[in-house]
């Protein structure tokens, strides 16, 4: 019995060795796939927030060539009322 366990021992090691390694590949296989997943997220994340901040700016700079417009075609004296009703602290 013994003679035989020494025979097969080390082809039943060498088996449950290969066993592992496969199991731990795999499982290194899905870490890998779920990181990248996540980098894919958090740069469509940024992607977004970036756009979002380029059309605030975008909407910011039309909202003041209104203003600017506005002003322009306004009197003189209309504008510097205008200007000092703005500014004035309450």
């Amino acid at each position: 019995m013994i003679a035989l366990l020494f025979k097969i021992g080390p082809w039943l090691a060498a088996l449950a060795g290969i066993i592992a390694s496969l199991f731990m590949r795999q499982q290194a296989k899905a870490t890998k796939a779920q990181a990248a997943q996540e980098v894919a997220e958090t740069k469509q994340e940024v992607a977004d927030r970036t756009a979002a901040a380029a059309q605030t700016a975008a909407k910011a700079t039309g909202e003041r060539g209104n203003v600017e417009n506005e002003i322009a075609a306004m009197p003189a004296a209309d504008r510097e009322q205008r200007l000092r009703d703005d500014w004035t602290h309450e």
